[in-house]
């Protein structure tokens, strides 16, 4: 009868074994699916770039900045409205397992390393499992109090290499608001990296 105990016994702790085994292979299983990753943004292009309704996308040298042009400028700081105007095309990849949907975008602009302002975008879309889609997306920011007061002399410099690859002014850090296909509450995510606004920086 001690040897059927025994038996049994080890019977169970085998059994046992074989659970905890199915138990820690379902967890890795788990583990490797997990939640979606939250979609990678890039700027595709820089469209329009304008300070106080001047293009300031061609301008990269002084000479690029005429009198008139110069004088533009310097209108907007005196009655201290100075808006820059920026319009571009993001790449929004999904790199998850299924299919996720954007409802909006939470985003910083920073000028120069410098917060600029903040704003949200809201526009809904769905973005399946490795696919990319482009988002549009417009701001408007017054640069006056970005400058602050006796910025006068620095003016000219400041309208300068906006659209320029090397200088790489702006950039935008990005917080997607998402929510699965099969759920109806949006959940921000955590600010991705910085992207560099560079235009043209994927292909068309």
């Amino acid at each position: 009868m001690k040897t059927a105990f025994l038996l049994s016994h080890a019977a169970a702790l085998s059994c046992l074994g074989l659970l905890l085994g199915a138990s820690c292979t379902m967890r890795e299983t788990r583990q490797e699916k997990g939640p979606s990753r939250a979609p990678e943004f890039r700027v595709r292009t820089v469209e329009e770039a304008s300070l106080n309704g001047l293009n300031v996308l061609p301008l990269r040298e002084p000479a690029d900045l005429d009198l008139p042009r110069r004088n533009q400028i310097i209108a907007g700081y005196v009655n201290k409205q100075l808006p820059l105007r920026v319009r571009l095309q993001l790449n929004a990849y999904n790199p998850g397992l299924e299919t996720v949907v954007l409802t909006g975008l939470d985003y910083s602009v920073l000028l120069d390393g410098r917060p600029l302002g903040t704003s949200r975008l809201l526009s809904e879309l769905s973005l399946s499992a490795g696919d990319s889609v482009q988002v549009p997306l417009a701001f408007e920011f017054n640069t006056y109090k970005f400058l602050g007061e006796d910025a006068m002399p620095a003016l000219r410099n400041f309208a300068l290499g906006f659209g320029d690859p090397r200088r790489q002014r702006l950039s935008v850090r990005v917080r997607p608001l998402l929510r699965s296909p099969r759920s109806h509450v949006s959940q921000a995510n955590r600010y991705s990296e910085p992207m560099v606004m560079v235009p043209a920086a994927l292909p068309r």
